[in-house]
């Protein structure tokens, strides 16, 4: 499944984005390897690279790929999503599809405490 997923998964994300526009996958390949890169020297420098916030026994992950879905969700739900530019909204595009594609613990949002 592994090489299945590191070809099919991006090349259909790239297909779907040209269908739907040039500008729009050109935002998600800048999102994707501006992610990658920043994810990168932030990992790199030691720093913690994680937003976890703490709820009593609880702690949820807020994971990059969040992050930018959330960013989405809530341009659509005041209704600007529409006005604006592609190129934006492929790079939020981008920086869900970086977090899903290459990290394995992605669904790990809400956890319990030790």
């Amino acid at each position: 499944m592994g090489k299945f997923k590191k070809f099919v998964f991006p090349s259909a994300t790239l297909l779907f984005s040209l269908w739907f526009s040039a500008i729009f996958a050109l935002g998600i390949l800048i999102g994707y390897i501006s992610t990658h890169f920043s994810h990168k020297k932030i990992t790199h420098s030691g720093k913690n690279n994680s937003v976890i916030l703490n709820f009593g026994k609880w702690k949820i992950h807020f994971h990059h790929w969040l992050m930018g879905a959330v960013a989405l969700l809530s341009c659509w739900a005041m209704g600007v999503l529409e006005t604006l530019p592609k190129i934006i909204i492929g790079m939020a595009g981008g920086m869900v599809f970086h977090g899903l594609y290459l990290y394995d613990n992605w669904h790990k949002i809400i956890m319990k405490k030790d």
